[in-house]
């Protein structure tokens, strides 16, 4: 069984060879920072020099939105302006501009006139409004990097995972050993050669999302535990809704994201900026599934547009003769618990379910148990996990710690011969198209091979099918409205099934397919109770219970039960297949 070593220090693997390790021994590392100086950092200098970047950006989305759109310019902005329309009418928010309607008025007003001029000028007029167009877009996308802001973060976030990290009645209380918090961050994976990767070309980090805090939470373990400068990342334009959150987010390098946007112009933009982001060196980050999981679930399909601009900024490279190579890094964030996880499932299963789900209406729970949360905030100290996959090139080969990409049998191949046609690197964009989505399979591979089962993802796992299996006369639906009473599993029937389903975790693990933590080293009764303990901290309803006294278990939410459980269904296919005679 894997054991955890525990803060190895940088040279203990990083020496040893050019060969990446198999990955799926649980380590703990903490390293110092590669740069001390923020102003040496690549996110610093991009944004230092941000007034020419946009105007790069401006001029090359202008160059090929002309070069792409059949129809003409005139055409590609009157399609704009209707899309525009529609947004503002049907979903305004907090963050919009106030002149937005003003500037799509007086848009609308230039294109009406532009019509009326001779072909050469309104050819000309119409590039310079949707240069206009272009500008507007490409600085609200573009956000800033002060280092000074960053400092105050770092303090900051210290304090709110000193909260969530640690108890308050401990030697030392959450406000005064950070130290002590970050022992309950663990970082595993190939984070040595994760560092070692980025003096060789830029780094591209693509982690799950399944919580607010994700953002927060990677920026700081990839700080204080990674030892990697800041990342520029990408963070959805709603969450600027908040004053508070945007004065930081507008100062921390991120490129805000506004998914409600889905006209050509816009995406061509954001596709353009990123593109040429990667291709300056700056290291990325951002979440290819697009939003939180709302099922719990790792993410089993990505979105592409993003990952393709990292094939084409590949393909840049080489085109413009540099040798440097982007190197994807699937990055795996594993919580016992998610704050907002009802809220998450509840949309989950609206969405999938339509008129066969309705929202249940719970009976009033025991007096003082809406202080359940602050109760978990002062006595509970929850462990959580960043996985680090092997590192990849854009065509999802494994790269080796010189960013050679390696073959089948491990042989060292040219990442350029990928783009060429006739022994000469061209776009092909059909060709491209196939590369994101090898490139798309290779993560999520990546994503089940390296997520850590925790003990609480367990003993959920265990608990939801157990049901299942018991109501099997039931759907899923009509499980969620069982009560307490109607959900208790017997300890001498609950055990022998929860064994059966660790061999097969544990079969899995040997072969690498997954991480397992040291939990799975115990009997299978603390398994299961170690689970139940860390499952669902902060929920005033317990996803799992154990009644000692009539050695029982029991779920006061079948819904969050589900969520946790669905953490680990990408395994289905996978258990059945090692628990085969």
């Amino acid at each position: 069984m894997n054991g955890i070593t525990r803060k190895s220090t940088e040279t203990t693997k990083i020496d040893k060879s050019n060969s990446l390790p198999e990955g799926c021994t649980l380590q703990d590392y903490q390293f110092e920072l590669l740069e001390k100086d923020l102003r040496k950092w690549p996110i610093y200098k991009l944004i230092e020099k941000r007034a020419d970047f946009v105007e790069t950006v401006n001029k090359l989305t202008v160059e090929v939105l002309k070069k792409k759109n059949n129809e003409g310019v005139q055409s590609l902005i009157a399609k704009t302006i209707y899309q525009e329309k529609i947004r503002m009418k049907k979903s305004t928010w907090k963050v919009d501009p106030p002149n937005e309607k003003l500037f799509w008025k007086r848009i609308e007003g230039k294109l009406s006139s532009i019509k009326s001029l001779p072909p050469d000028e309104a050819e000309k007029s119409s590039s310079e409004l949707l240069y206009r167009i272009v500008n507007r877009y490409t600085e609200e996308i573009v956000g800033n990097f002060k280092i000074n802001t960053f400092k105050f973060v770092r303090r900051f976030s210290t304090f709110c995972f000193k909260v969530l990290f640690n108890k308050f009645f401990d030697p030392y209380p959450f406000w005064g050993n950070r130290k002590r918090m970050l022992n309950r961050i663990h970082l595993t994976g190939s984070v040595p050669e994760t560092r070692k990767l980025m003096e060789k070309g830029t780094v591209v980090l693509v982690p799950t999302h399944s919580s607010n805090l994700d953002s927060l939470f990677i920026g700081y373990a990839i700080d204080f535990k990674a030892g990697l400068p800041s990342f520029c990342y990408g963070a959805g334009l709603n969450l600027y809704n908040s004053e508070f959150a945007a004065y930081f987010m507008n100062r921390l390098g991120a490129y805000r994201l506004d998914r409600r946007k889905k006209n050509a112009i816009y995406l061509e933009t954001l596709k353009t900026m990123s593109q040429k982001m990667t291709m300056m060196g700056v290291n990325n980050l951002f979440f290819p599934g697009g939003t939180r999981s709302r099922s719990g679930a790792i993410e089993s399909r990505l979105k592409l547009g993003l990952l393709g601009t990292l094939i084409e900024a590949q393909r840049g490279l080489i085109e413009s003769g540099s040798q440097k190579k982007i190197f994807v890094v699937p990055v795996v964030l594993s919580y016992p618990f998610v704050l907002e996880a009802r809220i998450l499932i509840d949309e989950h299963l609206r969405s999938e379910g339509k008129e066969k789900y309705f929202k249940q209406k719970y009976k009033k729970i025991k007096r003082f148990s809406k202080l359940t949360f602050f109760n978990h905030l002062f006595t509970k100290s929850p462990s959580t996990w960043v996985s680090f996959g092997q590192p990849m090139d854009v065509i999802g080969n494994p790269v080796d710690l010189e960013g050679n990409s390696l073959g089948n049998s491990e042989q060292i191949i040219e990442i350029a011969d990928y783009f060429k046609i006739g022994g000469i690197v061209k776009q092909d964009v059909q060709r491209e198209s196939v590369y994101t989505k090898v490139l798309s399979d290779s993560i999520l591979e990546s994503y089940r091979s390296d997520n850590v089962v925790m003990s609480a993802h367990f003993a959920a796992y265990c608990a939801f099918n157990f049901l299942r299996k018991s109501h099997s006369d039931k759907d899923i639906y009509e499980l969620f409205r069982l009560e307490e009473i109607d959900t208790q599993i017997k300890l001498k029937d609950f055990i022998p099934f929860c064994e059966e389903l660790k061999s097969g975790f544990l079969r899995l693990d040997q072969s690498c397919k997954l991480k397992l933590t040291e939990d799975f080293n115990q009997s299978t009764l603390k398994l299961i109770l170690s689970g139940v303990k860390e499952l669902g901290h902060y929920s005033a309803r317990k996803p799992l219970k154990y009644n000692s006294r009539k050695k029982t278990f029991s779920t006061e939410d079948v819904k969050l039960l589900y969520f946790y459980h669905n953490r680990l269904n990408c395994y289905d296919e996978l258990i059945k297949e090692a628990l085969k005679p």
